[in-house]
């Protein structure tokens, strides 16, 4: 949450309850590449949005007082991802049951899905009904602990490589991790090539950081994206690095990532691009 809040604040983009929402879908579509053009779809405010909105603005201010001191407390002991887990703080919102179904095309249950940095489950539940088997990957021990109370199996990160799945899911990762060129091409890898789908949501314009103990350090291999508003780092993200990795393109969108706030604010809100890729024939792309 410290990361987030760092990117929210240096934009300024503290919001308050009662706001007009249509901003978070809109895109210059000129400024788009053909190719993301002609497969993107604009999203709306939903009424799962608007619940997290809602949930978020009725947390007390007492909770809030009570969350910041405990987390000064435990600052010593555990990272910012375990205190937030530890108190059931900063939950994170990506995008609703219903998108994630269009997303994927949803016309019956599939068999596997991966979530890879599933964080405390709140995403992952989401997929839940949608498939017959739910894996998951997270580093924080605490995280860990709730991912497994919501019936969850938990993968090492080190070793979920070692089988196939329906549909892997990485939400808000890419940007938190040193090698997410190598993730990237580990989920291509790793989806099944009748039929895989990957699910990948990024914050652009990227700003990569990696949560090490008790600090937030640059990534050791950012990925190499161009432009600088939404759309030119959209663009290039699908086009210079996906497409080669061996990704095609079937459904891009905007969508607000949200976080529940604190003392500062009700909720943040920053800029998520949310994508639904298949593989492409191994003739088509270079490895």
């Amino acid at each position: 949450k410290q990361w987030y809040q760092r990117r929210v604040r240096g934009s300024k983009m503290e919001l308050e309850y009662g706001t007009n929402y249509s901003h978070w879908y809109e895109v210059n579509g000129d400024k788009l590449h053909n190719t993301v053009r002609c497969s993107f779809k604009k999203h709306h405010y939903d009424s799962e949005t608007e619940k997290f909105i809602v949930d978020a603005c009725n947390i007390s201010y007492f909770k809030h007082i009570f969350d910041n001191t405990m987390s000064i407390f435990l600052l010593p002991f555990i990272s910012a991802t375990s205190r937030n887990a530890l108190l059931n703080r900063g939950i994170m919102f990506v995008a609703s049951s219903q998108l994630f179904g269009e997303m994927l095309a949803y016309t019956g249950k599939y068999g596997s899905i991966l979530d890879i940095g599933a964080g405390c489950g709140n995403v992952t539940v989401k997929f839940s009904e949608l498939f017959d088997h739910v894996y998951a990957t997270e580093t924080s021990p605490t995280m860990r602990q709730r991912l497994l109370s919501k019936g969850f199996t938990i993968l090492e990160v080190e070793n979920w490589m070692g089988q196939t799945y329906n549909v892997i899911s990485c939400l808000n990762v890419l940007d938190r991790c040193h090698q997410p060129m190598k993730l990237l091409k580990d989920i291509h890898t790793c989806l099944s090539k009748s039929g895989g789908t990957a699910m990948i949501a990024l914050v652009l314009p990227y700003h990569g950081s990696v949560e090490e103990g008790h600090l937030w350090q640059p990534q050791q291999e950012p990925l190499p994206i161009k432009g600088l508003c939404f759309e030119e780092q959209l663009s290039s993200f699908i086009v210079d690095i996906l497409e080669p990795i061996g990704f095609e393109l079937n459904l891009a969108t905007k969508v607000p990532y949200l976080c529940t706030g604190d003392l500062h604010a009700r909720y943040y809100s920053l800029s998520d691009c949310l994508l639904s890729l298949n593989v492409k024939p191994c003739s088509d792309h270079q490895s």
